[in-house]
């Protein structure tokens, strides 16, 4: 019994050293658009939190990459429709990013129900994760 306590503490030791000390997450995702002379105006956005931060001199810094895919009522995919880089420098350690878009619909998107995926990419530590998030269009 001594071994098999011992042999699992060990194990437990070991995976708590092992795993990352944060996760890359994407929350609050929110989306909406509004009909605007020749389409609509979509603006979306969310918050990142447990991205790699490097200090230099005092300071913090991150790096995020971003694109934004749409997916149609009808199931078709539009990638790429989308998307920025966010490089911040703060004095003090950065807890979340706000990622935002603002993306033109011209006349030719149909109404119904669509999809918005965002997808980041952690420039210092390669992760990457997305979120999505439903909107409608309509008249």
């Amino acid at each position: 019994m001594k071994k098999f306590t011992f042999t699992l503490f060990c194990v437990i030791i070991l995976s708590t050293c092992s795993s990352d000390e944060s996760t890359l997450e994407l929350f609050s995702a929110e989306a909406f658009a509004y009909s605007i002379d020749n389409g609509w105006e979509l603006n979306a956005t969310c918050l990142v939190k447990g991205f790699e931060q490097k200090e230099e001199e005092n300071e913090f810094k991150a790096k995020l990459s971003f694109t934004v895919d749409l997916k149609t009522p009808d199931g078709n995919m539009l990638k790429g429709v989308g998307g920025g880089l966010i490089d911040k420098t703060d004095k003090e350690k950065i807890t979340d990013l706000l990622l935002e878009t603002q993306i033109q619909l011209d006349s030719s998107y149909k109404t119904g129900k669509y999809t918005i995926m965002f997808n980041v990419d952690d420039n210092f530590s390669g992760k990457s994760t997305s979120i999505q998030k439903e909107f409608e269009l309509t008249n």
